[in-house]
């Protein structure tokens, strides 16, 4: 018998996965940086709904951000569809966000993941260090090796083979913990990407970044930044089931254009263990909350668990 309030991550709840040893209660999460750093929605949101928060990206060092404007609206024909960011990665660094941020998250009934990057290949270590050495480590990482708001770092990690074996390699050696590997949405190159990080010690993969695009804003000019919301699903599903086709066994969290149910049940069905929810969040700051009850009530419809449909809409041969 389900037992429907038990969100511990056990075998009752129809929802539960894990990423390694870590048990998770949902497969939604918040994605890094759209819901603040997470904590400022506690009294809007039922955490225990939600599986993971996902924090801001975290660097070694301070980062002040690009100057505004940020944040652009893609609109086709009056209709909005995507946002385009480009924050540049502003944080107060790990030895300040350790101190004054993560005793915050923590207090949170969720698991939470720190979304690290770095400048240059060894910060991603170093960073990490620095969570393990503090008070209050979070349960799992996410390396961001793609970031297409940024001039440095990020993007370049990401494509590059023998930088992406450096900074998992480097990073697993710094903890025991989960490591989550977050690419762009590069399909023809990922496979080759996700061998070498899984053999390097990667747990799971998220998929994927946004896209760097451009725009013509009415007030402020042409616009650059990374693209989100619904044009990335099309492109983030395809990534999600190559991915699924080639590596059946590792676990893939699932990023782009995730608004609705049938959202997630695409990315799902496609070979998702876990999914994401960014742009939604700007729309409805409890758009994670409503589709972690309304996957959990359609999972009972159909007396099924999370487990048994992961990747149903793949035919996998392996």
């Amino acid at each position: 018998m389900i037992n429907d309030n038990d969100k511990n991550g056990n075998n009752e709840n129809i929802l539960a996965f894990s990423i390694a040893d870590l048990k998770f209660s949902s497969p939604i999460f918040l994605a890094s940086g759209t819901a603040g750093y997470g904590y400022e929605l506690a009294n809007i949101v039922d955490f225990k709904k939600i599986g993971a928060v996902i924090t801001k990206g975290v660097s070694l060092n301070p980062r002040e951000g690009n100057p505004t404007p940020r944040i652009a609206e893609f609109t086709i024909r009056g209709l909005a569809v995507g946002l385009l960011n480009s924050i540049g990665l502003q944080n107060p660094g790990v030895h300040e966000f350790t101190k004054s941020i993560m005793p915050k998250l923590k207090k949170l009934p969720t698991k939470i993941i720190a979304n690290v990057f770095g400048e240059k290949e060894e910060e991603y270590k170093k960073v990490i260090e620095v969570f393990e050495e503090s008070e209050n480590p979070p349960d799992a990482y996410e390396l961001n090796l793609s970031c297409p708001n940024t001039k440095k770092g990020g993007i370049e990690f990401g494509v590059n083979p023998k930088s992406v074996e450096k900074i998992v390699k480097q990073s697993r050696k710094s903890t025991k913990r989960p490591i989550i590997v977050k690419f762009s949405p590069f399909s023809e190159i990922l496979p080759g990407l996700i061998s070498i990080a899984k053999n390097e010690g990667a747990d799971a993969f998220t998929l994927t970044n946004t896209i760097p695009s451009a725009i013509r804003d009415q007030k402020v000019g042409f616009f650059k930044g990374g693209l989100s919301g619904y044009p990335l699903k099309p492109i983030a599903l395809r990534c999600v089931i190559e991915a699924f086709e080639r590596f059946p066994e590792v676990k893939i969290v699932a990023s782009g254009g995730v608004y609705s149910l049938e959202d997630v049940l695409d990315y799902i069905t496609a070979g998702a263990t876990a999914v994401q929810v960014g742009t939604g969040n700007f729309i409805d700051p409890q758009k994670s909350q409503k589709l972690a009850e309304e996957l959990e009530n359609e999972l009972k419809k159909q007396g099924k668990t999370l487990q048994q449909i992961v990747g149903s809409g793949v035919k996998n041969e392996k």
